[in-house]
């Protein structure tokens, strides 16, 4: 009970600190190389290897390549001017963070297979060089000051979206693919929600070494599902236990990863919902959500923050041995992974 006490104490110093700090974000550094190494990620580990595999497939040539470029030009790179003060600086990033989930977003409708041509992952895995260090794409470095590593991800966006526009173009124009296509694929990604957080958990579940690096290192290891990060500095993850329950809260204002989690429920932006919860968690988790623990179960509260992001990672229901990870996914829901609710039990999927 002790631990718990000091937790909610930090939490409440964060929040009364953090209430009259409007600029909000205050590791413009650990944004700035979160949003390096995805970006990294996205172009040398999906996009480039996507296009070579398509060129030794013979689904597109250089020269289609060539002639789609023509076609879509650069658009000129907007001016810039260097960011004057720590407002300025987290613009600027906020809009880097916009540009790469798009990037990422954009990444996704470029990755829906040819009907005559359908990939395996395995192939994408030995052309991005997984297996053999000679197929791996180079990476720039990332050094410099602050500012001239912010400038420096404008500029690579500006290149790496090109790329994809003229990538897109090429696959249309080619026949390889159709707008409707595409349309489609867009729809199916934007209406995602919540899944993506229940696709996380149910990972975890299956897959030990992917729980291991989530806890460890959470928005790397959700890279291979394909997730955009969103407006993400870094990603935490509370897993219960048998002995811990966690709850995650915002006090400042309603700081959480939507790309991950989906949109919070409405009482998670509640003002008389986040002092209670902080103060008293064991009560409210029982009085408003019907959530009884045993006493020996110790509640922790995490806050989340602009820079630091929370989820819960829920226990496994019992019974679900040998279940596939799109039916275990269905047991979590937007409350599971907040820490307001367990995960459903397994005869939830036969009442629906």
């Amino acid at each position: 009970m002790l631990r718990h006490r000091i937790a909610r104490a930090e939490n409440m110093a964060h929040s009364t600190e953090a209430a009259h700090d409007h600029g909000h974000m205050h590791d413009h550094e650990g944004h700035v190389h979160a949003v390096e190494a995805d970006l990294e990620y996205w172009r040398t580990k999906r996009l480039e290897p996507r296009v070579i595999q398509l060129h030794r497939r013979g689904v597109l040539t250089l020269y289609d390549l060539l002639r789609a470029a023509a076609d879509v030009p650069a658009a000129p790179a907007p001016a810039r001017e260097a960011a004057h003060d720590v407002h300025d600086t987290e613009h600027r990033i906020r809009a880097i963070e916009d540009r790469l989930d798009e990037y990422i977003r954009g990444i996704g409708l470029a990755s829906v297979d040819p009907p005559d041509h359908p990939f395996v992952i395995e192939d994408t895995r030995k052309e991005r060089g997984d297996y053999d260090n000679f197929f791996r794409i180079a990476k720039p470095p990332h050094d410099g000051t602050l500012e001239e590593r912010i400038a420096r991800l404008e500029h690579q966006l500006d290149e790496y979206e090109h790329l994809l526009q003229v990538l897109m173009h090429a696959l249309i124009a080619k026949g390889a693919i159709t707008a409707e296509q595409i349309e489609r694929q867009r729809a199916f990604l934007a209406g995602r929600g919540a899944w993506n957080g229940a696709r996380i958990v149910a990972r975890a579940w299956v897959d030990p070494a992917f729980k291991q690096a989530l806890l460890t290192r959470g928005r790397e290891a959700v890279r291979e599902l394909n997730i955009p990060p969103g407006r993400l500095g870094k990603l935490s993850v509370a897993e219960n236990t048998a002995t811990q329950h966690n709850v995650v809260v915002c006090t400042l204002c309603s700081c959480y990863p939507h790309d991950l989690l989906g949109d919070p429920p409405w009482w998670y932006r509640d003002d008389s919902y986040k002092e209670r919860i902080v103060s008293d968690p064991r009560s409210t988790l029982e009085d408003r959500f019907k959530l009884r623990l045993p006493d020996n179960v110790e509640v922790r509260v995490y806050d989340s923050t602009s820079d630091v992001r929370w989820m819960v990672l829920p226990s496994r229901p019992a019974g679900t041995d040998g279940w596939s990870e799109e039916d275990l996914a269905r047991l979590v829901t937007i409350e599971s992974l907040v820490g307001t609710a367990p995960a459903l039990p397994p005869t939830a999927l036969a009442q629906t």
